[in-house]
């Protein structure tokens, strides 16, 4: 009987010593952004793909879904859905999908972040949605958003980033 306690105490230890090894939400939105603004400084890929006229980066393991056009654009992964909004009509220091997010009083936004670089404007936000978090990302005209696990957010919106730099 002792024997049987002990090994329960130490199943019960060991989960909860697990739990509280693991990331909080906080910290990962706060890796999340950090990780989304330091992309879109380094600006660093390069489009190998176009619709329409438009030219992005699209990483190896997405794909195009089929309908997609220039001001919207599908991408999946094997888990994920992606959307790209890309307004031609705006320029790329507009505020535009930012003001949206900021004026809409029912996202819950957990976190957000806006960045510039010379006429370049930028922002990352995470939204409170029931078991998962919304991801937008967006710069001037085109904003990506995606419905995510908790545990995705750093590298979704890194991703998102890299993504939205190298529009054309």
């Amino acid at each position: 009987m002792l024997r049987s306690w002990k090994f329960i105490f130490l199943v019960i230890m060991s989960v909860l010593l697990l739990t509280a090894c693991g990331k909080s939400l906080e910290d990962r939105v706060d890796e999340g952004l950090k990780s989304a603004e330091k992309v879109f400084y380094e600006n660093n890929k390069v489009a190998n793909e176009e619709i329409d006229g438009v030219k992005f980066y699209k990483p190896s393991d997405f794909a195009i879904k089929e309908g997609s056009d220039s001001q919207n654009i599908i991408l999946t992964t094997k888990n994920d859905t992606f959307i790209l909004f890309n307004n031609p009509n705006e320029e790329t220091d507009s505020h535009l999908f930012y003001d949206l997010l900021k004026a809409d009083e029912t996202k819950k936004i957990i976190k957000e972040t806006s960045f510039t670089d010379g006429d370049i404007f930028g922002f990352a936000a995470v939204i409170e949605n029931d078991d998962t978090v919304e991801l937008i990302t967006s710069v001037g005209g085109s904003k990506i958003t995606t419905l995510s696990n908790k545990k995705d957010v750093e590298n979704h919106l890194s991703v998102m980033m890299e993504i939205l730099r190298s529009i054309q």
